[in-house]
Formats: C-alpha cells, sequence, structure tokens
C-alpha cells in the first residue's frame, strides 16, 4: 500500500488518485461536450436498479445515475478519498438525492466489496482502475458484483493509459468470465469497453 501524502488543502490522497481539488474540474458541465452521461451510462440504467460506481469524483455521472434509478433503486459509490465522498454527499444533499446514494470509502488495497457480490446490475469503473494498486484484482472485484446478466463499463483515459496496460485490464475482465458485448449508443470509441456477466 501506498503511502498518503498531503495536498495542498492538507487533506491526505494517495499517490495513486486524482486530488480533491480536481474533482471539481471533473465535474464541469463542459465535461458532457465529449463525455456525455446520457450517452455514456445512462443508456445501461433503468429505474430501481443497483449500481456501483468506483472513484465517483464529484459525482460526474453519480447525479443522473441517482435520478435514473430513481427512488427505488441505489448507486453505491466506492472511493479512497473520504475529502471526495463528503464533497458528494453535500452535492447530492442540495439536489435533493441522497438518500438514493451510498457511499463508502475503501482502502487501496481492499474495495470493501465483499457485501455486494452477486447484488449489482451495473458496475461502472471510468477513468480509475489504472490509479488502483492491483488492476486486475479490483477489476475482478467489480466483476464479482454482478447479477446474471450484468454489466460493466470500463473506460480510460486515451493518451494517459497505455495500450499495454489497457490489455491486461481486458484479460483481467475476460479472466472473470465476463463476455464483451457492443455499447448501446457509443461505437469504436478508444478505451471504452462494455462487458456482461453470464
Amino acid at each position: 500500500m501506498t503511502d498518503p501524502t498531503q495536498n495542498h488543502a492538507g487533506e491526505e490522497h494517495s499517490l495513486h488518485t486524482c486530488p480533491v481539488w480536481i474533482g471539481y474540474l471533473l465535474a464541469s458541465p463542459v465535461r458532457r461536450l465529449f463525455e456525455s452521461p446520457g450517452k455514456m451510462v445512462l443508456p445501461l440504467v433503468k429505474p430501481g436498479d443497483r449500481v456501483l460506481e468506483l472513484g465517483p469524483g464529484l459525482g460526474f455521472f453519480t447525479v443522473p445515475l441517482a435520478r435514473a434509478v430513481g427512488p427505488a433503486g441505489k448507486v453505491v459509490c466506492v472511493d479512497v478519498q473520504q475529502g471526495m465522498l463528503d464533497r458528494l454527499g453535500r452535492r447530492l444533499g442540495k439536489r435533493h438525492l441522497a438518500e438514493r446514494v451510498e457511499l463508502r470509502r475503501c482502502s487501496q488495497d481492499d474495495l470493501g466489496l465483499a457485501n455486494e457480490q452477486g447484488r449489482c446490475d451495473v458496475a461502472l469503473a471510468i477513468h480509475v482502475v489504472h490509479e488502483t494498486l492491483a488492476p486486475a484484482s479490483t477489476l475482478g472485484a467489480l466483476a464479482a458484483c454482478l447479477k446474471p446478466q450484468g454489466q460493466l463499463l470500463l473506460v480510460e483515459p486515451p493518451g494517459h493509459v497505455s495500450n499495454e496496460t489497457w490489455q491486461t485490464e481486458l484479460a483481467a475482465l475476460e479472466q472473470a468470465g465476463l463476455v464483451r458485448v457492443a455499447h448501446p449508443r457509443i461505437a469504436q470509441r478508444k478505451l471504452l469497453t462494455l462487458w456482461k456477466a453470464r
């Protein structure tokens, strides 16, 4: 496990994670121009679903997901940084969506998902797996959380993740027993892939 460090605001974060202050940039509405939640994640979700989101940041995808799952659904957000989760919780509260989202802090070497195995309709790992200490283990843990026919969306940032790393991540999902399927709205985007549990 990597030793934590302090960011400029005095908050603890790992050398492998995005600093909390960058979360504000990632939550910017401008991001919708190149990563639309309506195209990327919402086609995978229906009311009543249980969605697992790893590394939610300040909720760029979480907020629309919470609206999409409705009052009968749940979005489970897992992050190593309490500061990120605290800010996300405040944003959800202002939008009256807090009751639809469960915020969980995990450690770098344990996502704490044992009680989620076989419970999730959708798992999202967007721009985050490459930051984890053991990407293959991370993906295996996410895959184990899926219900039969559940879906896992893996997205990495082009130009930041090497092809070798990407291929290793894809191999980990195959080893976890998932089957690669076409995304319903996005075709041939680099470093984006959708998988389904058997």
